[in-house]
């Protein structure tokens, strides 16, 4: 008996992507318990097929219109939420809950059978992004900026997330600070999303040396006052490193103000 075809299907790393690769997966046809998707293009089987699958917005689109038909809006922001995992196992995760929901049509609640490997594996990926959510909307810290060319300041703040969690936590802050123009950058992924009062807008280039923005005297002076009192406060005898760690994890100290070394 001869051994099935395996099939390895590379996308670029979106979303969309990945829905386009579920299409193409029953779209040709393929047995789904033989394909592997991946986002690295070097992640191929030396005995079956590797195949390319471009990002289509169509196919995209009538994948998530069928899903969202059983699951609702609330099944969408859970898959959304696992997507955003940093796991090489997430896309083929994926698929094998798109099937579990296809065979199971009069089943809205799939994603709450928590004795399913699968599904449960899934929701422990959605509590850590959410976890990290949590984390970016209380230790995110905005600084003011003169920006050349700019009459009103703009408020920017560099974060440094293990996941790619900025897509869920710009509405909070556009609501937050709908009054105010701001930015938040994220380094590792080299992108970012700034806000005029109105609109929001992609970026993918962040200047801050001085050039072509720069603190203002304001935030320096607020800087060195807050660093001032943190320190002040501060009763050295009774610091409990480990507990501190507990609630605000080391990762996120970088960008506070008051874990800087002191400004003169």
């Amino acid at each position: 008996m001869s051994t099935p075809e395996q099939y390895t299907l590379i996308y670029d790393g979106s979303f969309d992507g990945l829905l386009s690769a579920v299409f193409a997966v029953y779209a040709n046809k393929y047995p789904p318990e033989c394909v592997h998707i991946s986002a690295d293009p070097n992640d191929g089987d030396l005995f079956g097929s590797t195949i390319s699958v471009s990002s289509s917005a169509e196919h995209a689109t009538r994948v998530l219109e069928r899903l969202q038909r059983q699951l609702g809006r609330r099944g969408i922001q859970t898959l959304i939420y696992g997507f955003l995992i940093d796991d090489k196992d997430m896309p083929d995760t994926f698929l094998r809950i798109v099937r579990l929901a296809l065979a199971q049509p009069d089943k809205p609640n799939i994603l709450s059978d928590y004795g399913h490997p699968d599904v449960m594996q899934w929701a422990q990926w959605v509590k850590t992004v959410g976890r990290e959510k949590h984390h970016m909307e209380a230790f995110v810290r905005f600084e003011e900026y003169h920006v050349h060319d700019q009459t009103e300041p703009t408020y920017i703040a560099c974060i440094e997330p293990q996941f790619d969690i900025l897509p869920l936590i710009t509405r909070f802050f556009r609501n937050r600070y709908a009054d105010q123009q701001w930015l938040i950058f994220d380094i590792g992924r080299n992108y970012g999303v700034y806000f005029d009062k109105t609109e929001l807008y992609r970026i993918h280039d962040l200047d801050i040396s001085g050039e072509h923005a720069a603190l203002s005297e304001r935030e320096q002076y607020y800087q060195k006052l807050w660093q001032r009192y943190f320190k002040s406060t501060t009763i050295t005898s009774r610091i409990n490193l480990r507990q501190h760690r507990q609630m605000m994890p080391q990762r996120y100290w970088r960008y506070l103000t008051e874990k800087r070394p002191m400004l003169p």
